[in-house]
């Protein structure tokens, strides 16, 4: 805003300091407005805390809200080098030995020692071919109408769009001695190789011969293991079809080892799943408390939402021999508190894991089915603690434009007590001169009395 840089020089009046002080009356509104403002974004910023909280005790809520949320599973390996438990789903609860003889392997083939600079083929129909596998679509075949070396055999192999899961490599010894060595993408007899010649080319060719010791037989490309004496093989080394819902990976092998596999319920992880539903709870509460004594005293609805918990909390779920929290050893004190009783828990859980994943997740009535629905209505797009951060939000921009209105005035007001206050200035200085000629002359009358006698 532009000032007066030398008011009052003419009459001597402070003309700067009444202006500075009639403009501090004008600016008030602009503190008020500016006080507001603070208080509303401290508001949304007090909301946004509130949201985090109510978000994660939602995120808790959800992660409880499923049948089988407290199917908590442990699993062990007593020899993890040779047999290890990858994961469990549901599994079926007890100590299974398991002896590994043979595990999947890739199938693999290596030619005789060849010459880097001798070349193959070189008549029309020439062509090795190889198949992946049973199905006769899973082919590749390698034209040698035009005479290959071993570099050039390997390259047409690996380049090939279409090749069924077969890859070639080279092994250099020494004097440019070579060997091709092919092998299947993917382990077990499913993916054994069978080759083919045609035209001058067949088996001698390039001597062609199986690395893995299996005697000629495929099958025995694939793992083989023992479980509780049953007798079994696979064409892979993850094992996930043997035992109901566990996943093993065969690691090692070794013959007349065995390897005790334990699965378990995992106890304590489900105590501590139910627990963090009392962390939850007690999160949220904690912060409605800090709330209510913070920016967000005022407003009801923080009360609202912890009434809405509670009346939930103290209701009964129609879910069998279980129904309420109590049951279970949740409860909350005098202070608010929830805290667990794990004995009480354990007692629960021993009539069926299911009857307590109930009190939880019960489609209609589960406490954390509506605990997570009632959260979604106070955070969701259009819940009520969004509603109130955008209408801060609203607020805070009508203040901006309100400000903005008020400073543009502010200018003009200036403007006009600048121009007011320099004509007073100016009329109080001819005032001032005028005074002082009066005076002057005044003061001569007594001389000219005198000098008239």
């Amino acid at each position: 805003m532009p000032t007066i840089s030398s008011a009052g020089v003419g009459s001597g009046l402070d003309v700067a300091g009444i202006i500075d002080g009639l403009m501090a009356v004008e600016r008030r509104p602009l503190q008020i407005l500016s006080g507001k403002r603070q208080l509303y974004t401290t508001q949304i910023s007090a909301y946004g805390e509130l949201i985090s909280s109510v978000s994660a005790f939602q995120a808790s809520m959800e992660n409880l809200n499923s049948v089988t949320a407290l199917d908590k599973f442990k699993s062990s390996s007593t020899n993890p080098e040779l047999i290890n438990i990858t994961s469990t789903d549901n599994p079926d609860f007890g100590n299974y030995d398991v002896e590994v003889t043979r595990l999947a392997e890739f199938h693999k083939m290596a030619s005789n020692e060849i010459l880097s600079t001798d070349t193959f083929g070189g008549s029309v129909g020439d062509s090795l071919s190889i198949q992946v596998g049973n199905d006769i679509e899973d082919i590749i075949s390698v034209d040698l109408s035009t005479a290959q070396t071993l570099t050039e055999i390997r390259d047409a192999i690996n380049a090939d769009e279409n090749n069924p899961g077969v890859r070639a490599a080279l092994v250099n010894g020494d004097d440019d001695i070579q060997k091709l060595i092919l092998t299947s993408d993917d382990i077990g007899s499913v993916n054994a190789l069978t080759l083919s010649y045609s035209g001058t080319i067949n088996s001698t060719t390039f001597g062609l011969q199986t690395l893995n010791d299996i005697g000629g037989d495929i099958n025995l490309l694939d793992s083989e293991f023992i479980v509780d004496g049953f007798v079994i093989t696979r064409n892979k080394n993850s094992i996930s079809d043997v035992i109901s819902g566990v996943t093993f990976e065969l690691k090692g092998s070794e013959i007349g080892t065995e390897t005790t596999l334990s699965v378990t319920r995992d106890t304590a992880g489900t105590e501590a799943q139910v627990r963090s539903f009392a962390t939850a709870y007690n999160t949220l509460f904690l912060s409605i408390q800090s709330q209510r004594t913070g920016a967000l005293g005022t407003d009801n609805l923080l009360l609202s939402i912890e009434n809405q918990v509670k009346n939930i909390l103290n209701s009964t779920v129609d879910a069998g021999t279980l129904n309420t929290l109590n049951d279970i050893g949740l409860s909350i004190d005098k202070d608010g508190v929830m805290s667990l009783e794990s004995e009480i828990l354990t007692a629960a859980l021993e009539t069926g894991y299911s009857n307590v994943a109930k009190l939880f997740s019960a489609e209609d009535d589960g406490y954390a089915n509506r605990l997570s629905t009632l959260a979604d209505n106070w955070v969701g797009s259009n819940g009520f603690i969004s509603s109130r951060t955008d209408g801060l939000n609203q607020r805070i921009e009508d203040l901006s434009d309100r400000q903005l209105s008020i400073e543009r005035n502010l200018v003009h007001v200036e403007a006009r007590y600048r121009a007011q206050f320099s004509a007073l200035d100016i009329l109080v200085s001819r005032f001032q001169n005028t005074s002082q000629f009066l005076t002057s002359q005044l003061a001569q009358l007594p001389n000219l009395r005198i000098n008239n006698r």
